[in-house]
């Protein structure tokens, strides 16, 4: 492809968003998309905050377009991407969230990619400021791009769009997967809130020996080694398991003076704070420890929940899970509009339902047999995500 370069300004227009006060928020029908909803590259219109935005008289400049790419352009997840699509039109755009718009759908397709890229990396390269990087619409507007002729964008964005649809495709089959487990455990106990089934309820206080949260050592990350003791922090904790791709580490003396919260294999791990309205919110997620006892530790974030002898460990945390309890979890937090955060006794008062020992048994050897298919599906991800990657790599330096 052509190497040619030309700025952003020559072919896209980027419209920064409005400044919506806080007061405005729960009136109207309008949604306002804000940083916290974009998520995994699309927009979470479902969980957006509304406006009246004729008694306010928004201008319809902040309204989104379909195939418009909205930008973070400040904090930890500046440079974040997100493409509109149609149910996404009409919606406004809060302050600090940018519109890039292509002056045509050509264009459009062949910039989604480009923005989701390795450029990200150049993007926050000119974010200023380390603790909160900030972009503002003039730096986008002057950044220069390979911009190839029209035909040659519309065959790099096919093929991305094919590469893309694949890795999707794998997405998908892991998430029916997830989807068979919820849909027979409703089958066999009902929805574990309003207990349909009338089973014994008792309080996640009553099978469990110690609910402890962690702390974050004095220094913060100052603290953080090499090798050591794993620290696990609410980015490791995730919906039915633990990721150690970005973990910090905390030499042996630190996590001596810390063993209250040292957590045992089999411990249950739930994330304290987040936001509510986020698909991937830190909030409430539950995950198992399957690491040696005493080999890792927690943050504030965290809470351990160390159950009981004879009560079936995964069977509690595929309640804690589901996306009914999930709602429940939501609706008994404290904290503001936006950020919430779950605290000692809310989760003592868990009501966790008691079926028979020998059901939770048989649901728990099902969910092996399931999740035994995960691995094959995992790597076959793993491979459609390299090829993308690849691919786009490829594309945007001339070579595919």
């Amino acid at each position: 492809m052509s190497s040619d370069k030309k700025l952003l300004s020559d072919f896209a227009t980027v419209i920064s968003g409005y400044a919506f006060k806080s007061e405005w928020f729960g009136a109207g029908n309008d949604k306002v998309i804000r940083i916290s909803d974009l998520q995994e590259g699309s927009i979470q219109t479902e969980s957006a905050l509304t406006v009246d935005a004729i008694q306010h008289k928004i201008s319809d400049n902040f309204k989104i377009q379909n195939k418009d790419i909205l930008m973070a352009l400040s904090g930890a997840t500046v440079g974040k991407i997100a493409v509109a699509s149609d149910g996404d039109v009409g919606a406004y755009i809060n302050q600090r969230v940018a519109i890039i718009r292509a002056k045509d759908e050509i264009t459009a397709d062949y910039l989604k990619f480009f923005f989701s890229g390795e450029f990200l990396v150049d993007l926050l390269k000119n974010a200023g400021g380390a603790a909160q990087p900030n972009l503002s619409p003039k730096q986008l507007l002057v950044m220069e791009i390979p911009f190839p002729p029209l035909a040659e964008q519309r065959r790099i964005a096919s093929i991305l769009d094919q590469a893309d649809e694949l890795r999707q495709k794998r997405q998908q089959a892991i998430e029916k997967l997830d989807q068979l487990l919820q849909a027979t455990f409703i089958d066999m106990f009902g929805d574990p809130v309003s207990n349909p089934k009338g089973w014994q309820v008792k309080k996640l206080s009553q099978l469990s020996t110690k609910i402890h949260s962690g702390n974050t050592p004095k220094g913060g990350s100052e603290n953080y080694v090499d090798q050591g003791i794993i620290f696990l922090r609410s980015q490791n904790v995730w919906k039915n398991k633990v990721i150690l791709d970005d973990v910090a580490y905390i030499d042996a003396e630190t996590h001596s003076k810390m063993m209250k919260s040292s957590v045992k294999h089999e411990d249950l791990l739930m994330t304290k704070t987040g936001r509510i309205n986020t698909e991937n919110s830190s909030l409430g997620r539950a995950a198992i420890y399957l690491g040696e006892d005493d080999s890792a530790n927690i943050n504030g974030h965290v809470y351990l929940i160390r159950i009981k002898e004879g009560f079936n460990k995964y069977f509690i945390l595929r309640i804690l899970t589901l996306p009914d309890y999930y709602e429940y979890i939501r609706s008994i937090c404290v904290g503001g509009i936006d950020k919430r955060q779950l605290n000692k006794e809310h989760i003592e008062n868990f009501p966790i339902i008691q079926p028979p020992m020998e059901l939770q048994n048989k649901f728990s050897d099902i969910v092996q047999v399931i999740e035994s298919q995960k691995p094959k599906l995992l790597e076959q991800l793993d491979l459609a995500e390299n090829l993308f990657k690849t691919l786009q790599q490829k594309a945007f330096n001339g070579t595919l």
